[in-house]
């Protein structure tokens, strides 16, 4: 699936077999199915609430604003999805839409150097990444980040609303 575009229907296809194999790499005991899981998911598009800043960095790059929550531990988190719909863990009496970009894995995890990012927070297919562990993933994933000229974020419905 890697440096492949998907249509939205192949996407939305895709990243549902990509959350059940998620979920079974975490009822993994052995954590083994995650090695083969991963590279699957950096080389998908996830969504994530954010919106490319005015700011930029040394290479001229815009700089990327991302929404931060904090997880049941108090940590500050960057939650990202598989789906805009997985985003309803979000939603709040007075806040039911939100600014979605989707953005490939791999390009996320090379934004937001030094954070700490979850995976779909509060379903089976959670997973919580050190700023670690996903600098060591965008180092192996390089190669998607070389492949072809860095396309800005697709804005993936403005204010998506999410359901209950």
């Amino acid at each position: 699936m890697a440096n492949q575009q998907l249509t939205p229907e192949q996407m939305k296809v895709f990243n549902k077999a990509l959350e059940e194999r998620i979920t079974e790499a975490n009822e993994d005991k052995t954590k083994t199915k995650w090695k083969s899981v991963l590279p699957d998911l950096m080389a998908a598009d996830v969504f994530a609430v954010a919106a490319l800043g005015d700011q930029t960095d040394a290479n001229g790059n815009r700089l990327l604003n991302v929404m931060m929550m904090t997880n049941k531990n108090g940590q500050q988190v960057i939650p990202f999805f598989t789906s805009p719909n997985r985003m309803s863990v979000l939603a709040t009496p007075d806040r039911k839409t939100f600014n979605c970009m989707k953005i490939n894995t791999t390009r996320l995890f090379n934004a937001i150097k030094g954070k700490t990012a979850v995976l779909n927070p509060g379903s089976p297919c959670s997973r919580l990444f050190t700023p670690f562990e996903m600098n060591l993933l965008v180092m192996e994933n390089k190669d998607q980040l070389a492949v072809k000229p860095a396309p800005a974020p697709t804005p993936a419905p403005t204010d998506t609303l999410v359901e209950d």
